[in-house]
């Protein structure tokens, strides 16, 4: 964490030096947000934040960013005064840096809701020594300060009321095994279902976890002419015979946080960055390749942001109400007691597709505000060995993250089949309601 700091603090370096600079200059830079978005994904794989409370994270903080923004703007508008209990802080006429102001409230969010307390305040300690650097004026880089504070407490305030204090300390999941096909934990750690009550988390701009509700999984059936066997048997034939090409769609994808790995026996576990921190790379590209300018750039994170956060809300719901045993165990059972999945199977409920929802909600969010013309190169998994992917836009990089999950082992079809509809439909509403 430490190297990724001292990379991050030179990488400010070389941004207001490329050239003698003024600090409006520097900090109207877009490319200075998605680096910063990208040093908290690092702090949070770092402090191994589940997929679902990393979206939580990316929403509240990238959320307290653009309201600074809206604040500033005719053109963007405030998300937070369409909500419950959200109190709009009161704000003075002092003047500030808008770019400046809307980077320390994504840090100080992000700081709070974070455990790595030294490294969050490092890297809001690099864009005030920036600020200094770049000649901003200490008038100006206090009145930022406070400005930011007054968002970054508004959005904390309203977080603190969306129920997760409370999931932290809820009535613990218990498996099901009265009924068969129900879910029942995997190998080779069997952990405990992750995020039970993620469910009863409020929503940012969906109505509610079960709005898009998907239609219930294919019955669970042990008859070999029933279509639930060859669902899961798609997945085994699929399983046996990767190619490697199908092989390194499952790995770019995988974004396993915390995958366990067994040597003899020892026991250990590595870390990965989340699927919602995937597509937050995948949104600083876009933003890049499309030269959107800053405002655009904290406008586009945000959605998809929320719409990811949101995504998962309506996920785990459909996952804990259907409680659908993972291929893995079916395959084991009734086709192959010896087979693997290639990747390792994630811990809670079959369906739907996590990232099937979640990647479809963000794709639709980027390609309402940029189109469908999105073609990009996504290099977001180099540091963990994983060469570039080319998508001709983001749509297809959604159904590509959605397959990979089928051919890791870990999915049926209609999971991901079925999670790119929920998303689709999150996405859309979501899009919609921020305007």
């Amino acid at each position: 964490m430490k190297k990724l700091l001292l990379i991050f603090i030179s990488s400010l370096i070389l941004v207001s030096c490329s050239g003698k600079k003024d600090y409006e200059t520097v900090f109207a830079n877009p490319e200075l947000y998605s680096k910063t978005v990208g040093l908290l994904t690092d702090v949070i794989t770092y402090d191994i934040f589940n997929p679902p409370v990393a979206s939580r994270i990316y929403a509240y903080s990238n959320l307290a960013a653009y309201e600074v923004i809206a604040s500033k703007s005719d053109k963007y508008k405030s998300i937070g005064i369409k909500f419950k209990d959200f109190k709009k802080p009161e704000l003075s006429d002092k003047p500030i840096n808008k770019e400046f102001t809307a980077l320390l409230a994504l840090m100080y969010v992000g700081r709070e809701l974070t455990f790595s307390k030294d490294s969050t305040q490092k890297i809001i300690d690099g864009h005030l020594q920036l600020a200094k650097d770049s000649g901003m004026p200490q008038e100006i880089i206090e009145n930022s300060q406070e400005y930011a504070n007054a968002f970054s407490k508004a959005v904390l305030d309203w977080s603190k009321k969306d129920n997760y204090k409370q999931t932290r300390s809820g009535v613990k999941y218990t498996v099901n095994t009265k009924e068969e096909g129900r879910w029942v934990p995997t190998p080779p750690a069997y952990m405990a279902a992750i995020e039970p009550n993620w469910m009863q988390i409020r929503p940012v701009l969906i109505d509610s976890a079960s709005q898009f509700l998907p239609k219930p999984p294919t019955e669970f059936n042990k008859s070999k002419d029933s279509k639930f066997y060859q669902l899961a048997d798609e997945v085994y034939q699929v399983g046996v015979k990767l190619t490697d090409e199908q092989k390194a769609i499952a790995d770019f994808w995988d974004c396993n946080g915390f995958k366990v790995n067994v040597s003899g026996h020892v026991m250990f576990a590595t870390k990965a960055m989340t699927p919602g921190g995937h597509w937050m790379g995948i949104t600083g590209i876009v933003c890049k390749n499309q030269n959107a300018d800053f405002d655009k750039t904290v406008y586009s994170y945000t959605g998809v942001s929320i719409g990811i956060m949101d995504a998962f809300i309506a996920c785990w719901n459909t996952k804990f109400t259907y409680d659908l045993l993972r291929p893995e165990t079916y395959i084991n059972q009734f086709i192959d007691n010896a087979w693997k999945p290639y990747l390792q199977t994630p811990p809670f409920p079959e369906y739907t597709s996590g990232h099937s929802i979640i990647s479809s909600s963000a794709a639709t969010i980027l390609t309402k505000i940029y189109g469908d013309n999105t073609a990009f190169v996504d290099s977001t998994e180099r540091r963990w060995g994983w060469p570039d992917r080319k998508f001709k836009n983001v749509t297809e990089a959604a159904h590509e993250a959605a397959l990979s999950r089928l051919l890791g082992g870990i999915h049926y079809r209609e999971a991901m089949e079925e999670g790119l509809v929920e998303g689709k439909k999150i996405g859309e509403l979501v899009f919609n309601r921020m305007h």
